[in-house]
């Protein structure tokens, strides 16, 4: 997870280019970790719609399995010059996510460490819901 300058805890990655493959994007996100791999299979995907519905701003977060960093790649991050929008880094355990990940973060790694553990295939998320939980009706 890294901290954003605004002090949040959140997911690594960015906005991709438009049109740009989302398996490109984080790559690149990667890359300016200091970390040279290449994501792996989907794990979870999560539309997160603009609120109030019908403004600008929806997101889709995909989130890949990228294998477990060795602790020599882990201690490589430290040498690396962090990008401006990432003020540090920290590892979470997935038994135990840190309280100061945002809700929808926490949302999506749980869905994605839960496919994977279990084998159950890339949920799609709404809003941090798997799409068969009830949905809130807007007004």
């Amino acid at each position: 997870m890294v901290h954003r300058p605004t002090g949040e805890l959140e997911l690594p990655g960015g906005e991709a280019i438009l049109e740009e493959p989302a398996v490109r994007s984080a790559a690149y996100h990667l890359r300016r970790l200091g970390l040279a791999r290449q994501p792996g299979p989907v794990l979870a995907v999560d539309h997160r719609e603009a609120l109030p519905l019908g403004t600008a701003g929806d997101a889709l977060t995909v989130v890949f399995h990228c294998g477990t960093l060795t602790p020599a790649e882990a201690g490589s991050i430290d040498d690396v010059t962090l990008p401006d929008d990432v003020k540090s880094y920290v590892f979470v355990d997935p038994a135990y996510f840190h309280p100061g990940i945002a809700r929808y973060h926490r949302q999506c790694l749980e869905a994605a460490v839960s496919s994977l553990i279990r084998g159950t295939g890339t949920p799609y998320l709404r809003n941090g819901l798997r799409i068969n939980a009830q949905l809130p009706v807007p007004a």
